[in-house]
């Protein structure tokens, strides 16, 4: 058998095929195959491996930073990696939108007028156009931070307007109407009841289970800021948990297999429908909100809605108190009016008799 002669030509490769002839060919890793004339180390297979050596070595051609590109390299960073699964998905099937039609845009070519028409095109759904706006931000902020760009230029372009007062607070006939089409011990009325004494969002309230109870309070980290939320169990809850044995680390369980739901949407899906059969169409989150407004009307601080809420700023909770407080000075306002209004109808503001 014949030997393999010692290398000395790098990126070269020896084949045999099956008649025992060898052949050499000139490879840079996976790139194309070179088949080099002549024996080993002869003159014509040396010029013929010098040429390849020369053209290969030429300086490559620049990468062609896109948007695409761009993209790519964000979703594998750990920047990225970093973030829950959910925002993970959120945010790459957004990019992939915006890849479709603009993935082979140079970003030297990207600044902000561009970056307001993507805003513009999504002017007929506002929710769309922020969102785009934002996650547009995330990703050119990490390629500065990456040193692939110099400027975000998404920063300074604003956000359109959404006019929505977004999920509707349940009312006390709504909650009338759930409880009468719902008995008690069914798991909508279970979802009900722990919806509305604790406030917590879909996406953690399937997940809740005796564990997460700690003397008389509920403890949860919450999914979407991972802010840790306590709902003190109020004596009712108690006493409805209680008497619901479960064999499971949730409470909450579907109504066909009878395990705990897979997934957020799975339970809000589910709420939605026996929100429907009640003839009530309100939402999970709308009694978030009912809560959160009966506790701020209760008197409640800030500070004290976000520990029980799981929100980081002041913002969402001064939304709540805020209202509350014009609510008050609205009806002490009008107390004082009844006191001092000028009007020939004393008898009925002020509960005075008319003179005959």
């Amino acid at each position: 058998m014949e030997t393999m002669p010692r290398k000395k030509y790098a990126n070269t490769l020896r084949e045999v095929d099956r008649f025992g002839n060898v052949r050499w060919y000139f490879r840079i890793g996976k790139g194309k195959r070179t088949r080099l004339p002549g024996e080993w180390g002869s003159r014509e297979f040396a010029d013929a491996w010098r040429k390849c050596m020369a053209n290969e070595e030429a300086p490559p051609a620049p990468t062609k930073r896109t948007l695409q590109w761009l993209v790519d390299r964000y979703v594998q960073s750990a920047a990225f990696k970093a973030l829950r699964e959910s925002t993970q998905r959120a945010r790459h099937n957004i990019l992939k939108v915006v890849c479709k039609t603009g993935g082979k845009v140079i970003l030297s070519q990207i600044d902000r007028k561009m970056i307001a028409a993507g805003r513009d095109r999504r002017a007929d759904t506002p929710f769309a156009a922020i969102t785009y706006l934002k996650v547009m931000g995330y990703l050119f902020e990490w390629a500065v931070d990456a040193g692939v760009m110099t400027e975000n230029p998404a920063r300074g372009v604003k956000k359109p307007k959404a006019k929505t007062e977004g999920f509707k607070a349940w009312t006390a006939e709504d909650l009338e109407n759930f409880y009468a089409k719902h008995v008690e011990g069914s798991q909508a009325r279970l979802a009900m009841d722990l919806l509305l004494f604790t406030g917590l969002r879909r996406s953690d309230i399937y997940r809740i289970g005796p564990q997460h109870i700690r003397d008389g309070i509920i403890e949860y980290r919450a999914s979407k800021n991972e802010e840790m939320t306590y709902s003190p169990v109020h004596p009712t809850l108690a006493t409805i948990l209680e008497a619901h044995q479960t064999t499971h680390m949730a409470y909450l369980i579907t109504p066909v297999h009878g395990r705990p739901f897979k997934s957020a949407a799975a339970f809000g899906n589910w709420f939605g429908d026996v929100c429907a059969e009640a003839g009530v169409d309100g939402r999970a989150h709308g009694l978030r909100k009912t809560l959160a407004t009966i506790l701020a009307e209760a008197g409640n601080s800030n500070s004290e809605l976000k520990a029980r809420f799981g929100w980081k700023s002041d913002a969402m909770a001064s939304l709540y108190t805020r209202s509350a407080n014009k609510r008050k000075l609205a009806i002490a306002g009008a107390e004082k009016l009844n006191e001092n209004i000028l009007t020939p109808h004393l008898h009925s503001v002020r509960g005075k008799q008319p003179k005959d």
